[in-house]
């Protein structure tokens, strides 16, 4: 592995991808755990008016990503459109120092935000057709590391964010994320454009790990490769394990909104508590990855997502149950291990049970995510209006045992007649 990794660094543009995907996190966690708490604190938002916002930032992401990945596809000029969304990132983070009127902020969330948030998947995208790899295990292996970059940054970003605006406000943050998305775009435009690849680069299609961030669907031209001859699952089977997924996504899209809000209003927390626990999160999440990522193939996937779903149970009702910001610290670690399972095993298993459509399967396990996030922001705002935080973590910790309950499945038919059984031989007289 570390002579593959090594061979990696020596591929043309593969530093400086490196470099503008570690730029890119680190902007993106500089300003993600705290455009909540911008929200509320600077531009006044209610929880409602905060959720509306954090929501239509997610739709129109989803929008922008889908349309971008389509056109990339089809017209190529990847740099061109990642270029754009950096830029786009770049100028709503300028208009946020500027603008507090609700009304604005929506708009600027819309035009800007979320435009600028899909540079996340064409940065994939461009990084699978600027690397001058040919085969698909030497792109698979370049990409997944790119993603790992982008996963370190986490480590480290939120600290320093919260430094920032300790020292500067929510001025001088988001106007060091600006220059970092610039800095992004300034290291793409240097780069070699994706028309000098050689022809022989293969095919793009939906399940390419290029398209892991991006809303993808079969096509009638797309050609994925053979798949190997595993046992597929039932439909049932795949629409709860899809439905599951969805309720994770939707529970920690939630948390990223409503935690930071929790430890800074509700337990009378720093923005430093919020980079400590984002921080320590992200660096355990990296050993659990590789572990499972290198275990994978002879894990019990089913077992796992249901395991991980419990364990966001506990984490939930912990977190609801705290009364200091030391005590949801360690609880991050229970967080870790949910992001990790769901990422390193929730594509693999529908996949597994979709062998003849990993594209679509890769789509259907994103577009889950996607989901949630969308419906995260309004959920979680209705919630902290309606019911406080405390409330809001256990309906979030009710989606997760949803999740488990789809992933177990239980014999609850089977369990229903025994019961019966036993009761009706309860009330019969002895013979």
């Amino acid at each position: 592995m570390d002579a593959r990794i090594f061979r990696l660094t020596r591929l043309h543009s593969f530093l400086p991808l490196a470099a503008a995907t570690l730029m890119l996190g680190v902007a993106m966690s500089f300003t993600a755990p705290y455009l909540s708490l911008f929200g509320v604190q600077e531009a006044g938002m209610t929880p409602l008016q905060l959720g509306l916002f954090m929501t239509l930032i997610a739709a129109s992401g989803v929008l922008a990503s889908a349309v971008a990945g389509k056109w990339t596809d089809r017209h190529g000029r990847h740099r061109m459109l990642l270029m754009s969304a950096l830029i786009a990132s770049s100028l709503g983070f300028l208009l946020l120092c500027l603008l507090r009127s609700y009304t604005s902020l929506l708009l600027i969330g819309i035009l800007f935000l979320g435009v600028g948030s899909s540079a996340m998947s064409l940065v994939f995208s461009f990084a699978r057709v600027a690397l001058p790899v040919t085969s698909h295990a030497e792109r698979s292996l370049a990409l997944a590391t790119l993603r790992t970059v982008l996963s370190m940054a986490w480590v480290f970003g939120p600290s320093v964010g919260a430094l920032v605006l300790a020292g500067a406000g929510f001025h001088g943050l988001f106007v060091f994320a600006a220059v970092s998305f610039a800095a992004c775009s300034g290291i793409v435009w240097r780069m070699n454009d994706a028309a000098r690849i050689p022809a022989s680069t293969e095919p793009h299609y939906a399940g390419d790990p290029a398209s892991l961030l991006e809303v993808t669907t079969m096509t009638e031209h797309e050609h994925p490769p053979e798949p190997h001859p595993e046992m597929a699952g039932t439909r049932g089977q795949i629409w709860r394990a899809t439905i599951a997924l969805t309720l994770i996504g939707l529970a920690a899209n939630a948390t990223m909104i409503v935690l930071p809000l929790y430890v800074v209003q509700h337990l009378r927390g720093t923005q430093l508590d919020v980079s400590i626990m984002l921080g320590l999160g992200a660096l355990l999440e990296i050993p659990m990855m590789l572990a499972l990522g290198a275990r994978g193939a002879r894990l019990d996937k089913r077992r796992w997502l249901a395991a991980c779903a419990a364990v966001h149970v506990v984490y939930f009702v912990a977190v609801s149950a705290s009364q200091t910001v030391q005590f949801l610290i360690p609880m991050q670690a229970f967080n870790a291990f949910v992001v990790a399972v769901t990422s390193c095993l929730g594509m693999v298993y529908i996949q597994d049970m979709m062998p003849r459509n990993p594209g679509a399967a890769t789509a259907l396990f994103f577009n889950a995510s996607r989901v949630g996030s969308i419906l995260s922001g309004v959920l979680s705002g209705a919630l902290v209006a309606a019911m406080g935080y405390r409330v809001t973590f256990l309906a979030c910790g009710g989606l997760a045992l949803g999740a488990f309950v789809l992933f177990a499945n239980p014999p609850f038919k089977s369990i229903a007649l025994q019961l019966r059984g036993r009761w009706n031989q309860w009330r019969e007289p002895a013979q």
